[in-house]
């Protein structure tokens, strides 16, 4: 597994709304490995696959609006950092809505 997969396999658990419905996580990620996978996501923005972008600006997006200090203090600069980078690249609005739904939903009972 590379590291991105690992990467992603961390932020799917965090609740970032990719791939096929699962339920909801049921416990915040250990905050060091949600802030390492988001600065790696961050640091190879620009070869996210595109499927991938609008799951995880969504989730970045919702965290940040919803609750900005814990968003702070678990991801700081690495969350910033990826906020910005990823919010320059093309999304498609509506499927952008909808997932920033459930990643606001899956956010909720652990934060």
């Amino acid at each position: 597994m590379s590291a991105m997969d690992e990467c992603w396999e961390v932020l799917a658990a965090a609740g970032v709304p990719e791939g096929p419905i699962r339920p909801a996580p049921r416990r915040l990620v250990d905050p060091s490995r949600l802030r390492a996978a988001v600065a790696v996501v961050a640091a190879q923005a620009g070869e996210i696959d595109p499927w991938h972008i609008e799951p995880l600006l969504a989730w970045l997006r919702g965290f940040k609006h919803h609750w900005p200090g814990p968003f702070a203090a678990i991801l700081g600069p690495a969350g910033e950092e990826c906020l910005a980078r990823l919010a320059v690249l093309p999304v498609d609005s509506n499927r952008y809505l909808k997932l920033r739904r459930i990643a606001i939903e899956n956010l909720a009972p652990i934060l």
